[in-house]
């Protein structure tokens, strides 16, 4: 039986059997009465005390600053002394002689080889295993 049939028929008799118990069990009497509660004095209070709210004024004119004061003359500086050039080779430290360093070579690597055994079968990887495989 395909399922859109299955449920197009379990629905159906269940929609008939909820209309067949409500016709057959009684009605209540009367609706249970409950007593009204005035909603309109309920209030409700807070611990808390919010900060005050703040009133932002957006028809004020913004604030616009001064504009900066740019000096129309900058201060000359005087042009700096003027070196030459056996000043400056006077002042150069002449550099230190490092001794010559001496490579020193390492041993070479020697490779290794690996044996290997034979191949390791996991549990669904060994030749006798058939997955699902019904005996009927």
């Amino acid at each position: 039986m395909p399922l859109g049939r299955y449920f197009f028929y379990m629905g159906t008799l269940l929609l008939a059997l909820l209309f067949l118990a409500d016709w057959y069990m009684p009605q209540p009497a009367a609706p249970t009465a409950r007593p009204e509660v005035d909603r309109t004095v309920i209030r409700l209070h807070s611990r808390d005390k919010w900060p005050e709210r703040i009133v932002i004024d957006t028809s004020l004119p913004t604030i616009v600053p001064p504009p900066a004061k740019i000096a129309e003359n900058p201060p000359e500086r005087s042009p700096p002394p003027v070196r030459s050039l056996r000043a400056a080779f006077a002042q150069v430290t002449p550099p230190q002689a490092a001794a010559p360093a001496i490579a020193v070579k390492s041993a070479p690597k020697r490779r290794t080889r690996t044996l290997r055994a034979g191949a390791l079968l996991t549990s669904f990887e060994a030749e006798d295993f058939r997955p699902l495989q019904m005996n009927w």
